[in-house]
């Protein structure tokens, strides 16, 4: 199974919000993180970036899910 990245995230604590958005909604997905981040708690350069990946074929409802997020976050 292919996983494609759907939202990046530059911290953990947004991820975890992203992640438990898309599992509500029963789209599985995947963390992969760039760096340690007990050890980079900020972003340098990309370091502390959490990806949140989903199957290939969730990927269109995925990123509805993420832009009505960000949209949401945006009205906050």
């Amino acid at each position: 199974m292919k996983y494609v990245t759907v939202y990046r995230a530059w911290g953990e604590a947004e991820a975890q919000v992203v992640r438990a958005l898309l599992e509500s909604s029963g789209v599985k997905c995947r963390m992969r993180e760039r760096g340690p981040q007990s050890i980079y708690p900020v972003t340098v350069d990309g370091l502390a970036e959490v990806q949140i990946m989903v199957p290939q074929e969730a990927e269109a409802e995925a990123l509805a899910i993420v832009r009505a997020y960000r949209e949401q976050r945006a009205d906050g």
